[in-house]
């Protein structure tokens, strides 16, 4: 005699463990790709200590010229995130709303030569972006750098208060949960990624 109580409860059983499984299944490296984006909206829910840990070791693990390693962040959280949104232009407007900022900075005694210190910092602080943006892809966090801008009359305020070691600010990246995803800007075609003529 059938028990469809039973093949109900074992069926239900069995779609449970796929959605658990599928849940915890590490996401693919072209995926990431694929769906990193700028967050600029975020909820009030926090990032956990230890997905904290796994973006800083996102940090640790990038690239940099001549492997100098001179990026160093400093990490920005509660009301000190509504300064800074006040402070950064590209934060206006959005920045007090996520869980963590993170300030890059460049050593410049890591830069010797002057044809390299205008551009090398900002290269090196690129780098750990884009590390940055892919690590909080993966763990399912919203991402989002902002330049360096910052005008003059409120520059003095953001040195004192974030740069007292006056190292070179190269930009900031603020990282949040989200309900509503940010749309995506629209890419490219595969062709545009070419020079435009042949070189020889």
């Amino acid at each position: 005699m059938t028990d469809t109580y039973q093949e109900r409860y074992l069926a239900h059983q069995a779609r449970k463990q796929h959605v658990l499984e599928m849940g915890t299944e590490a996401r693919s490296f072209w995926d990431v790709l694929a769906c990193r984006h700028s967050q600029r909206i975020f909820d009030e829910r926090l990032i956990g200590a230890d997905e904290l840990e796994r973006l800083y070791e996102a940090i640790r693990l990038a690239p940099s010229s001549c492997n100098r390693q001179a990026i160093v962040m400093q990490p920005v959280f509660t009301e000190a995130l509504s300064v800074l949104e006040a402070l950064l232009v590209g934060g206006r407007g959005w920045m007090g709303k996520a869980s963590v900022g993170l300030l890059l900075f460049a050593d410049m005694r890591a830069y010797k030569s002057p044809s390299e210190v205008g551009f090398m910092p900002y290269l090196d602080a690129g780098f750990v972006a884009q590390n940055v943006y892919l690590a909080a892809e993966a763990l399912g966090i919203g991402a989002c750098f902002m330049n360096p801008n910052i005008r003059e009359e409120n520059r003095a305020t953001f040195e004192e208060r974030f740069n007292p070691a006056g190292l070179r600010f190269c930009g900031a990246m603020a990282l949040g949960r989200y309900d509503l995803r940010t749309p995506e800007a629209p890419k490219r075609a595969a062709t545009d990624i070419f020079y435009p003529s042949e070189v020889r």
